[in-house]
């Protein structure tokens, strides 16, 4: 009977160390696969320049060096990522090597690509946008603290009729009014910013 008594003893023992190595293995694989999912593997060419479509970034630091934008008689075009992410207008279209213009390429604002954050926000400049802005739109607090103000915040309430309208205009303080402003992740508060008044 306690020879019996100690192989089942043994025997939960090894179990349980499965079990705990076998828990430590699902944790490093979903660390592994997290990591990965954050910040994207690109391939690097002969000069060093990361290179991809901007599809797997989430936010502006993990767009690759060179973003792909299309194709010139068979040969695959990428923008710089400052040409990505200026002003609209024309910009030279490059080869993989990220020095031989193979053509141009129109950047407008209405197909501007947004940046997400960690919470899915697209965020940015709606200086150039004439189509949609993004959900967290940069601006300057009261105090000189750059950050982002919500698009909702911004826009306030939309009546739905013109007496709903003048209601809105007429409650707002003649001095304006203080909305957050955020971090790019859209929840941290780190200011204040002012709408209306002199």
């Amino acid at each position: 009977m306690k020879m019996y008594s100690k192989g089942i003893r043994i025997l939960i023992g090894m179990v349980s160390i499965v079990c705990v190595v076998g828990g430590v293995m699902v944790f490093a694989k979903s660390m592994t696969n997290e990591s990965h999912t954050n910040s994207p593997y690109y391939p690097k060419n002969e000069h060093g320049q990361t290179f991809s479509s901007d599809e797997e970034a989430t936010s502006v630091d993990m767009l690759p060096d060179l973003i792909h934008a299309g194709s010139v008689n068979g040969i695959k075009g990428y923008l710089l990522k400052k040409d990505f992410l200026g002003k609209p207008g024309d910009v030279p279209l490059y080869d993989v090597d990220g020095k031989t213009v193979i053509g141009s390429f129109h950047i407008s604002a209405k197909n501007m690509n947004y940046p997400k954050n960690k919470n899915g926000q697209t965020y940015g400049s709606s200086a150039d946008a004439t189509e949609t802005e993004p959900e967290l739109i940069s601006a300057i607090g009261v105090d000189g603290t750059a950050g982002y103000v919500l698009k909702k915040d911004l826009d306030g309430e939309q009546p739905k009729t013109p007496e709903k309208a003048l209601a809105i205009q007429n409650s707002r303080p003649p001095g304006g009014y203080d909305i957050p402003l955020y971090d790019v992740d859209g929840k941290t508060v780190i200011g204040v910013f002012h709408i209306g008044g002199n």
